[in-house]
């Protein structure tokens, strides 16, 4: 396997089995800008693959930076089928940074194809700064974390030519990758080798030779490209075993589960040195299928139109956010402390596992952020409740009573319920209090739908632009049945911290 990043070498005319990845930014960049350095990055498989090649590349105009947009290629060995994980992090410094501390970062995970050179586009957005995706997944329109597998969709025909000469060719704005006059070379057998370029020197390669230049950024820059170690009689540490020259953690290396060469097919990763193939959603989340429903009602005007709706799959956290788990955000710096009161659950004696009350709309989608999730949209929310338009109530179409928390009943509530305590209440997903409980703030602005009937929208987000959020599902508070209906729908000022609103928090399947 030989992939590695470089410039763009002489022969790419001729099509041939690569990825040229070409890096722009929408922030201002260079010397003292938002972005000062760019860190790229080139895994095996998915974000917890084998690391390839990293290469940190200062922005700028003066001699030994680089301006943008950039081109970098990525040129694959024999496994053609493997995928390839890429990261670009946009860093506030000039001497790169961590996906922790990146002012921005996108990634993608595709394939080649095998004979074609594709170009593949990374832009770093001002919508996406200071997202927190998951290493497998990228920051999509609308600041939603997607699975970086969608980024195969960009994959275009790359229209670049470098002349024979080495002299730069390709469209206007983009520039080859600077070369420091020491250059290692990935040879995909694991020998390293230097090549003195001198300080002037063009660089012309042999399109017949699969191997690409990799920068130097260190005195580990050859054990990132994973070449061997300078001392080929090193002990290895606890834990891990020498797997030709190189100490691997058979634990927990995908490319080494278990023993040395036993790799993992794609999408597994390595626990106690066994492959497994990683559930679609983290603990405490349901994956809901992707699925067609009518959304709406056709009896409650602001329900109306009833239309179809086309949904992908996605998973939906199993119950309302608990003060608990909120408190985990707090304590870790990404969220601000929720509103205080009688009836909010901050921070009161007991109410560990209530849902989270007294919070905003940002201040919740902040919090989903920092699990790596979003808001769900409003439709994936009815969706989860309700799966058909037949379907009144979460738990079926049999009138409310024992199945939630509410006030109706004859039952007076001063306040939430635990989550969980209802679960004849539950959807047909599993989830737990869509009905009663808190109000569920979603990502849609509240407006009239656009839908029609007889036709299906796929994935709406809802309005563009409004002046209140919409909250689903009723309240611990609410006495009347038709409240708490699935496709019952209610607007709320995106600032206002109610007592009934909370939230729960939905993101893309691994």
């Amino acid at each position: 396997m030989a992939w590695t990043l470089g410039t763009l070498a002489a022969g790419c005319e001729q099509p041939r089995t690569e990825l040229v990845v070409r890096v722009d930014s929408e922030l201002a960049w260079g010397v003292g800008a938002t972005v000062q350095s760019l860190v790229v990055s080139v895994r095996r498989s998915g974000g917890d693959g084998p690391l390839r090649d990293r290469r940190t590349i200062v922005l700028g105009a003066a001699a030994g930076q680089q301006p943008l947009p950039l081109r970098v290629g990525v040129l694959a060995g024999e496994d053609v089928a493997t995928p390839v994980w890429i990261e670009a992090l946009g860093c506030g410094g000039p001497n790169g940074c961590t996906a922790a501390q990146a002012v921005v970062a996108q990634r993608a995970v595709v394939r080649f194809t095998a004979g074609q050179t594709l170009e593949l586009p990374l832009r770093l957005t001002a919508e996406c700064v200071r997202a927190t995706c998951a290493n497998d997944e990228r920051c999509a329109v609308g600041r939603r974390c997607e699975p970086a597998t969608r980024a195969q969709l960009d994959l275009r025909p790359f229209d670049g030519i470098v002349d024979p000469m080495g002299t730069d060719a390709t469209p206007p704005g983009d520039t080859p990758v600077a070369m420091d006059t020491s250059v290692a070379m990935d040879l995909g057998a694991d020998v390293g080798r230097a090549m003195d370029l001198g300080a002037d020197a063009a660089l012309v390669m042999d399109a017949a030779v699969d191997v690409r230049p990799v920068m130097d950024v260190g005195t580990d820059a050859g054990r990132d490209a994973g070449l061997p170690p300078a001392d080929d009689g090193a002990v290895c540490p606890s834990g891990q075993v020498l797997c030709g020259s190189t100490c691997r953690s058979v634990q927990v290396d995908p490319s080494h589960c278990g023993g040395c060469g036993r790799a993992c097919s794609s999408g597994q990763t390595c626990v106690a040195a066994v492959c497994t193939t990683p559930p679609p959603c983290p603990v405490g989340m349901r994956l809901i299928p992707a699925g067609m429903f009518e959304m709406g009602s056709t009896t409650v005007a602001d329900e109306q139109p009833s239309h179809g709706v086309r949904l992908g799959a996605f998973c939906l956290d199993e119950t309302e956010v608990t003060v608990s788990a909120f408190g985990a955000c707090v304590t870790a710096g990404a969220c601000v402390t929720p509103g205080e009161s009688p009836t909010c659950n901050w921070r009161v004696e007991g109410r560990d596992e209530h849902p989270i009350n007294c919070v905003d709309w940002e201040e919740a989608r902040a919090y989903c952020q920092w699990r790596g999730a979003t808001l769900p949209t409003e439709s994936q929310w009815e969706y989860a409740a309700r799966v058909t338009s037949s379907r009144t109530y979460p738990w079926g179409n049999d009138a409310p009573g024992s199945q939630l928390c509410w006030s109706g009943g004859g039952t007076n509530r001063s306040g939430t319920c635990a989550v969980r305590s209802f679960p004849l209440g539950n959807s047909p997903f599993g989830l737990s209090d869509m009905a009663g409980g808190v109000w569920e703030w979603v990502a849609d602005w509240y407006g009239p739908y656009t839908g029609s009937a007889g036709s299906y929208v796929l994935d709406p987000t809802g309005p563009t632009s409004g002046s209140a959020r919409v909250i689903r599902g009723g309240t611990w508070d609410n006495t009347v049945p038709g409240d708490v209906r699935a496709a019952n729908r209610f607007l709320l000022m995106p600032l206002l911290r109610d007592v009934h609103v909370g939230m729960r928090c939905a993101r893309a399947p691994r």
